[in-house]
């Protein structure tokens, strides 16, 4: 939840000369150390990803095997070709 500050004399577009980012969150105050319980890093969920999506993705994979394997064949059978041309 931390958030980058930017100033105004840099107007987020040109990087500032010395490393002096700075970062804020509202539970981070000086003094007020029961706070930062309050604190959490944000988790990305697996959940996030669709069940269309891993089809998707598993049909994809499954093509390419497939691909490969004819490619494969493809190569043994002009490889045997070459071999009986010598």
């Amino acid at each position: 939840g931390f958030r980058k500050v930017v100033h105004i004399e840099q107007g987020g577009l040109v990087k500032p000369e010395k490393d002096d980012t700075e970062f804020q969150h509202p539970y981070f105050i000086r003094g007020q150390e029961h706070l930062l319980e309050n604190i959490k890093r944000k988790v990305t969920s697996v959940s996030n990803i669709k069940n269309e999506d891993i089809k998707v993705r598993q049909d994809n994979v499954t093509k390419l095997l497939t691909d490969i394997q004819v490619m494969k064949g493809k190569q043994e059978s002009m490889d045997s070709k070459l071999i009986a041309m010598k």
